[in-house]
């Protein structure tokens, strides 16, 4: 749709949204398959891709499954040799959700279990079974969570020989509601992958409020990255059976909704099942994730490492859950090596190194060393984050620190993992400078994560003189700004140009914020107009900025060509983009170096 200009002129009404067809799916696919995003795909039962066939899911598309539960739960299952290709983008991610779910953020943390999820198998190696029995080599087993015929056993069969597989790509996926109950505390995770090899992509994934897991592998080398596990009702990572991967820029937050199950720990960490003798021994790096658990009494650990597996644990931050890693008495005869992490308790009483390094219980190994140690740079220190919440709408989520000269996020020498295919950042956690769960997440959509944009330099400049930042948006939100028009004199000291406005409804709005100065002059013959702008937007009655420019930001260009808004002058003219929850916000416009002169502010809303 085009976006609609607010400038000067009475808002427009929203043209309706246009309705997707409805494709009822079941049984198998067995042949190469497109799903667009005009359509409206219904899960029923569980869906198998097999046949070698290839699923390919467009950016935008919509996939409900039916609310389900035992030997009927909704899934999509892609089996060996079969694969997926869903790529979505930033703008518009693919979605796999409930019936129930009206796609404006409202289904809540609650409402979990509703369908199944999504499963991803494939043929490489694993060391044993989930049921503990030895298996001939090559290892194979049945995924977990699904219940089915003899004849079907084939098409939840995992592992094989082939490390190098590819299952597909999975890419700005967004999956909700999932983890149906099959009976007997067996669910199925948000994203499941059994055997996935290391030429399968999995990147900028969430999910949000699964039943069970979020991300569970069992064996495997695949490395995925940015991945978000939000209010899941158990583990947000789990790694099983030999898994042997890296994974980097990885996210979870937890709540304690009004019934169980609430989320458990940031990651049980498992190598294989009994007798814990197989191989390849399982073996994973962890580096850059960001973990927020309940912040309340019944807390769990952060990490749980056991059966013999191979723990790399780096570069990360761990906020709100009770003090003592969990390292088990069977974890083998190598210690996880645990480095370059910073803790910090919601329970004062808790943030010493004796209650870190102590789990409570007798069959757990001792950890305090981790924090005892200085060479392993683990420190217990509050990381100063922007904030910290579960409130929907509230956009206070942010779990960066602008505090460069202070935060342990920082400040927490960084170990090189470069070796093990991670990235090398200035930074602990999953963010630095980059809130990229902004604009595609569910968590986005519902308010929950900040609109602050990037940070600004102590010139009010965009860092590094990036003007490349990519801000993700929503479309098609039913919450309109209004109050917007204004044109005015840019003095200096307390004479800044200020615009107020006013985001009504009950969902986040992905907003085109412009001022213009030199354009007037050059394009439109203006005299004393401004000659440098800088933008800042401010939630109203709030000092600290959401975000700051002195730049027209490339990403915004396109979006001004869209709605036919005449071009901006690429020096002194700036723009920006904010996805704002409902509420007031001013614009100020001042100018760079004591500049002075006549601007324009815009407010484009992108419907």
């Amino acid at each position: 749709m085009k976006l609609k200009s607010l400038v000067s002129v009475a808002l427009l009404s929203a043209a309706a949204s246009l309705h997707a067809a409805t494709v009822n799916v079941s049984g198998s696919i067995t042949a190469d398959t497109h799903w667009t995003a005009d359509n409206e795909y219904k899960l029923s039962g569980y869906v198998f891709v097999t046949n070698e066939a290839v699923l390919t899911i467009d950016p935008g598309t919509v996939i409900k499954g039916e609310v389900s539960s035992g030997a009927g739960a909704a899934a999509l299952i892609i089996t060996k040799d079969s694969k997926i290709m869903a790529e979505g983008t930033a703008e518009a991610p693919i979605v796999f959700t409930s019936e129930l779910d009206p796609l404006d953020g409202s289904l809540g943390p609650d409402r979990k279990g509703l369908w199944g999820g999504v499963i991803l198998l494939g043929n490489a190696t694993i060391n044993s079974r989930a049921d503990g029995e030895t298996a001939e080599a090559p290892v194979s087993d049945q995924i977990e969570g699904l219940s089915v015929t003899a004849d079907q056993i084939p098409l939840i069969t995992f592992g094989g020989t082939n490390d190098e597989d590819s299952s597909g790509v999975m890419t700005y996926v967004s999956i909700r509601h999932g983890g149906a109950d099959l009976g007997a505390g067996n669910e199925i995770n948000g994203l499941t992958g059994g055997g996935v090899g290391s030429g399968t992509t999995l990147s900028y994934i969430e999910v949000f409020a699964n039943y069970d897991d979020g991300f569970e592998f069992f064996g495997g080398t695949v490395s995925p990255d940015h991945l978000v596990a939000a209010f899941c009702g158990d583990d947000s990572f789990d790694f099983d059976t030999g898994f042997r991967g890296t994974l980097q820029y990885l996210f979870t937050v937890q709540v304690k909704t009004n019934e169980e199950p609430y989320g458990d720990k940031a990651i049980e960490w498992d190598g294989e099942t009994s007798s814990i003798a197989g191989t390849p021994k399982g073996n994973v790096w962890v580096s850059n994730l960001t973990a927020i658990g309940i912040g309340d009494s019944s807390a769990a650990a952060p990490i749980n490492p056991r059966d013999n597996a191979t723990v790399h644990l780096v570069n990360s931050v761990f906020v709100d859950f009770k003090a003592g890693i969990e390292i088990e008495k069977d974890i083998g005869d190598v210690m996880p090596e645990i480095k370059s992490n910073v803790w910090f308790s919601h329970d004062a009483d808790s943030n010493t190194t004796t209650a870190w390094g102590t789990s409570g219980s007798s069959d757990d190994l001792d950890a305090t060393s981790y924090f005892t140690d200085a060479t392993l740079n683990n420190m217990i220190a509050d990381p100063m984050m922007l904030g910290v919440s579960r409130a929907p709408l509230a956009q206070l989520l942010d779990p960066r620190s602008a505090d460069k000269d202070n935060s342990p996020i920082w400040t927490t020498t960084v170990f090189d993992a470069s070796a093990a295919g991670a990235e090398v950042t200035d930074y602990v956690g999953a963010f630095g400078n980059n809130l990229w769960i902004q604009g595609w997440t569910n968590l986005a959509l519902a308010g929950y994560v900040s609109s602050r944009g990037v940070f600004v330099d102590e010139n009010g400049e965009d860092p590094a003189g990036d003007v490349t930042v990519t801000t993700p948006v929503v479309r098609n939100s039913t919450s309109k700004p209004v109050n917007i028009s204004t044109r005015g004199f840019v003095g200096t000291g307390n004479s800044a140009l200020t615009a107020g406005f006013v985001v009504n409804g009950s969902q986040v709005q992905s907003l085109l914020i412009r001022v213009a100065g030199p354009t007037l002059a050059a394009d439109f013959g203006l005299s004393g107009t401004l000659s440098a702008a800088q933008l800042t937007l401010y939630r109203a009655g709030e000092n600290t900025p959401l975000d700051s420019t002195t730049v027209v930001r490339t990403q915004t260009i396109a979006y001004s060509a869209e709605l036919g808004g005449f071009p901006l002058n690429a020096t002194g003219d700036a723009a920006m983009l904010a996805t704002l929850a409902p509420g007031a916000y001013t614009v100020v416009v001042s100018g760079v170096n004591d500049a002075t002169g006549i601007a324009i502010v815009e407010v484009y809303e992108l419907d």
